[in-house]
């Protein structure tokens, strides 16, 4: 009887252990470079030897095989994806896309009747009930980076095993939809490129207080350190009618606005001065020239006069 195995990838050994069950094992390796397969290979065979140990007649290693072929027929060429690794918001892109699409109901479906009797019996009866279950489960649940948003990415499209045609319409239409929406990002969050982090989570806040806009995205798959590349995309896979999203977004815009002029104001000191009548008549044109309250002038007036005396000395 055959009790040693071997994967010549990680993602292959990532692929197999996710469709047996052994989900959390996956998941510590899925980051990991190749360099960490002699370890990997490794620890998958003392999880096997510890379930014949425990039950000599397991299908264990029969079942390993069999999601072994299953990933070498319908395993993703890297290459073929790699234009999405080119480009930070790209990478985050084509994961939030593919996300999105793996949360599909008749998708999860269409994976567990894959897995079939060998995805781990713990996990079956709930998975079959709740599709969270399997997809919360995901080889690399919350990336931090966009590299390994692309990596995780990969990982989807190995578990939803598409055909080579399905897999390159997929690919396609990924590649076009982020075509299309990158000019129209710059133009619609203009507004938001010089965020702070508190302002980033002041508009994640607004965005997961949305009945659906986060529709198939739960806000713990984000890391706080992808929020300002993610936000514009998520607006763009909303799934709802454009009137109503330009609606939602030009009213967002607003509140932003306001929600910044008030944290100004409220770090502003008051200054009570005594100017003569032609200062205040001069300053009653800047304020008409920079089209800026009286306020706003007269700190860009006092900073720019600082500015000046240091560049003097």
């Amino acid at each position: 009887m055959i009790r040693h195995v071997e994967v010549k990838s990680i993602r292959e050994g990532v692929y197999i252990l996710w469709y047996l069950g052994y989900t959390d094992l996956a998941s510590l390796y899925a980051s990991g470079s190749e360099r960490e397969l002699l370890r990997f290979n490794g620890a998958i065979n003392r999880l096997i030897e510890q379930i014949l140990t425990e039950n000599d007649q397991s299908d264990i290693v029969l079942n390993f095989i069999k999601n072994q072929e299953m990933y070498r027929k319908y395993r993703v060429d890297e290459t073929i994806a790699s234009w999405f690794s080119q480009d930070e918001k790209s990478s985050v892109f084509f994961w939030l896309y593919l996300l999105k699409k793996f949360r599909d109901q008749q998708l999860v479906d269409e994976i567990l009747s894959l897995a079939g009797n060998s995805y781990h019996d713990k996990k079956i009866v709930h998975d079959k009930n709740n599709s969270k279950v399997i997809v919360n489960e995901l080889p690399i649940r919350t990336p931090d980076n966009p590299k390994k948003c692309f990596m995780a990415g990969l990982y989807i499209l190995d578990l939803l095993s598409f055909s080579p045609d399905k897999l390159q319409r997929t690919l396609d239409e990924i590649k076009i939809d982020y075509s299309h929406i990158r000019d129209l990002r710059r133009k619609d969050f203009a507004w938001f490129t010089d965020a702070g982090p508190e302002d980033v989570k002041w508009v994640w806040k607004q965005f997961n207080g949305h009945p659906n806009l986060l529709n198939k995205i739960i806000k713990w798959d984000l890391s706080e350190s992808l929020l300002s590349q993610a936000i514009p995309l998520l607006y763009y896979l909303w799934d709802e009618r454009e009137d109503t999203k330009a609606l939602y977004l030009n009213t967002l815009r607003k509140r932003y606005a306001n929600m910044k002029h008030r944290k100004k104001v409220a770090d502003k000191a008051p200054v009570n001065i005594r100017i003569s009548e032609s200062a205040k008549k001069t300053l009653v044109k800047l304020e008409k020239r920079f089209n800026r309250n009286r306020a706003d002038v007269i700190e860009y007036l006092i900073e720019k006069t600082w500015q000046e005396l240091n560049q003097k000395n």
